[in-house]
């Protein structure tokens, strides 16, 4: 008792002070005559002894934790309230509460002294409900007792459950309330079940009551084993149909974490699209909810939305990758992806629908969609939720041909498109999620509405999933940025246009980095910037190498990449008035070489230590390399301009100058 809290002690020692209280107002209190014999009392007492330890289980309430039982006892001591009076039916409690408190199980002292406090206290309130309501008398008739008895019977059961609750509330630091809604609630009908065996019995048998319990208790006996079997044959079954519940649950579970990491796995081969798909399934579940949606058929919304794209392995890269407008040919691949994903999930059986979600998704209201052309309500219902869901994510999200537009703008696309691309039911519950739901999204870091530096990768990931999808999506980022380079090149002529495109994609493939692109300056011999883009650019722009020493100068004179912490002493910043620094931690310099010849570096800094990794390093030297030839043709074409516009002999602008 000791370890218990200060509040359980003060409420146990309570107990015990009402209980000897009750306990001494049975001794001074008369009770009302009762026809009952002399030997009744010893007969109660003996069977309320004998019953103590003899505990009927309840069946368990669901979203209960425990399994709850009752006394046998309790309809000996009941029935020995009514027969005998307050008094009898304290004494009976008390020997009955205390049979069950050493047998099977012996209690610690001060539990077992707290039992029988709390049987004393309930019965003689209970008995003293009996008599107020029973007209002060122990005589049984149907048309007064009965209330009286009801009456007795809830006293009890107040008394009892709530004076178990009150205890382990104290104990446990848990509300007393809640323990007793959650545990003792739904019991009461045992309670009555037992107060009308007992207060029919003495209905019917009267003043043969006696000798009905003397000759009736082995048929009792015999029944409570009965039911004890029968009692924990059903526990058992229930238990074993909760197990299997339980491991369907998990199976389910694991089913769709699998569905998921092998969706964004393919997910992140797309750079524009990387995570679309939980913005997606985020969207479509929050829309089916709001609909009323549940069971399989919001399991297919959720499940469909991970693998609505899963077709798009059919599509090539390059369509996919394409920066402008797709061809007729061209969309007419992309168009096949539903069927493409259906096909490849029909083979998988899944325990919902989730092949129609996929296969439909891009049908529309008017039945001018596609795979099938389906109209209306022709379209799964799961499949008219994607739709929406999709297209917002789809307009909100940067693609290749175009920059991402508000959240504001393409909800208006959504609602002009009810009633012709979307079902009007559909959008109407979407908008009512749609804003709280991206403004929550945008305080995890993500969504529409979410800043840039909150999407930057500004923390450590947070599982070897979260690690593979990343190398996935670099794996596949080589060629894309290759392919971006090279339209960047074939482009562009005049250095300074060539470097602030080249610096801007590297921006968009390394997102939350610093690119600055270094160039040797032809008189002082350093590396100056001309150009910078991302975190900190306004203070790295006009910057240079301090001195011959410098990381990124070594770096050109070397010709070796530099990949670690970042160096404060590399380079000499550009003050600027009201600008904000931040902190970088990690650099990744490699040398720009063309025909052996160092033209400068491209450095990437970023505010996370260990931001860069070899695939990083593999991709940027990879990127120098491509971009070589197009730097150096810019610089020769600069000072071929700039010869042609000067006199060779003064350096004055010449004609061709005022001319241009």
């Amino acid at each position: 008792m000791r370890n218990l809290p200060a509040k359980a002690r003060i409420y146990i020692l309570a107990v015990y002070l009402f209980g000897i209280e009750a306990a001494i107002c049975s001794l001074v209190f008369k009770s009302p005559p009762t026809s009952a014999a002399s030997w009744e009392l010893p007969l109660f007492a003996a069977l309320a002894l004998l019953a103590g330890g003899k505990k009927v289980r309840l069946m368990r309430h669901k979203g209960s934790e425990d399994v709850g039982s009752m006394s046998l006892g309790f309809t000996i001591t009941f029935m020995a309230l009514l027969r005998l009076g307050p008094g009898a039916g304290l004494l009976v409690a008390a020997l009955g509460t205390l049979s069950g408190c050493l047998y099977p199980r012996r209690q610690h002292l001060y539990q077992a002294a707290f039992n029988v406090s709390l049987a004393a206290l309930e019965s003689w309130l209970s008995g003293m409900v009996f008599l107020i309501f029973n007209g002060y008398s122990l005589i049984i008739t149907p048309a007064s007792s009965l209330p009286a008895a009801s009456a007795a019977t809830l006293t009890y059961y107040c008394i009892n459950t709530g004076g178990v609750a009150m205890a382990i509330g104290f104990s446990t630091g848990r509300s007393p309330y809640e323990v007793w809604h959650n545990s003792f609630l739904w019991t009461a009908p045992s309670y009555f079940m037992g107060a009308s065996v007992a207060t029919l019995g003495l209905i019917l048998f009267g003043h043969n009551i006696g000798v009905a319990l003397l000759f009736g208790s082995p048929v009792a006996y015999f029944t409570y084993q009965s039911y004890a079997v029968y009692t924990a044959r059903a526990e058992e079954k229930q238990q074993h149909i909760e197990e299997l519940q339980l491991s369907q649950e998990r199976l389910a579970d694991l089913y769709l974490a699998t569905i998921k990491s092998l969706a964004l796995a393919i997910d992140a081969k797309d750079q524009y699209t990387h995570q679309h798909i939980l913005r997606v399934q985020r969207y479509a579940v929050a829309t089916a909810e709001r609909l009323g949606m549940t069971g399989a058929e919001l399991q297919a919304v959720t499940t469909g939305a991970l693998l609505h794209d899963i077709g798009k392995l059919g599509v090539p890269e390059y369509v996919l990758l394409k920066p402008g407008r797709l061809t007729d040919e061209e969309f007419a691949k992309i168009k096949k992806h539903p069927e493409i994903g259906a096909a490849i999930l029909d083979p998988v059986e899944f325990p919902w629908p989730v092949v129609p979600v996929v296969k439909h998704h891009h049908e529309k209201w008017d039945g001018t969609g596609y795979p099938d052309g389906l109209k209306g309500e022709e379209i799964p219902l799961t499949a008219r939720v994607l739709a929406v869901a999709d297209v917002y994510d789809a307009l909100t999200s940067t693609r290749s041909y175009r920059s991402a537009w508000s959240h504001e703008k393409a909800l208006e696309v959504i609602r002009q498109g009810a009633g012709s691309h979307f079902d009007p039911k559909v959008v109407d519950a979407f908008l009512e999620v749609i804003t709280p739901l991206v403004e929550q999204m945008a305080k995890e870091g993500f969504g529409p509405l979410a800043t840039k530096q909150a999407q930057s990768p500004a923390v450590p990931l947070a599982s070897k999933s979260d690690e593979a999808v990343r190398d996935i999506q670099r794996a596949s980022s080589e060629l894309w940025a290759l392919y971006e380079v090279a339209q960047t090149l074939s482009a562009s002529i005049g250095l300074k246009e060539t470097l602030d495109i080249l610096a801007g994609k590297l921006s968009a493939i390394m997102p939350g980095t610093a690119c600055i692109f270094m160039l040797k300056d032809g008189t002082s011999g350093r590396l100056v910037s001309k150009a910078a883009v991302g975190v900190n650019s306004a203070f790295f722009r006009g910057c240079a190498t301090i001195n011959g020493t410098s990381r990124s100068f070594t770096v050109a004179r070397t010709r070796k990449t530099y990949w670690g912490p970042y160096d404060p002493d590399d380079l000499m910043l550009t003050s600027v008035e009201g600008a904000e620094w931040t902190p970088l931690n990690s650099a990744l310099i490699v040398p720009i070489i063309h025909e052996a010849e160092a033209l400068g570096t491209i450095n990437l800094y970023h505010p996370m230590p260990h931001a860069f990794g070899p695939h990083d390093r593999q991709l940027l030297e990879t990127i120098a390399d491509r971009a070589a030839m197009a730097i150096f043709n810019g610089l020769l074409f600069d000072r071929t301009r700039s010869h042609a516009l000067t006199d060779p002999l003064t350096g004055l602008l010449n004609l061709r100058y005022l001319h241009q």
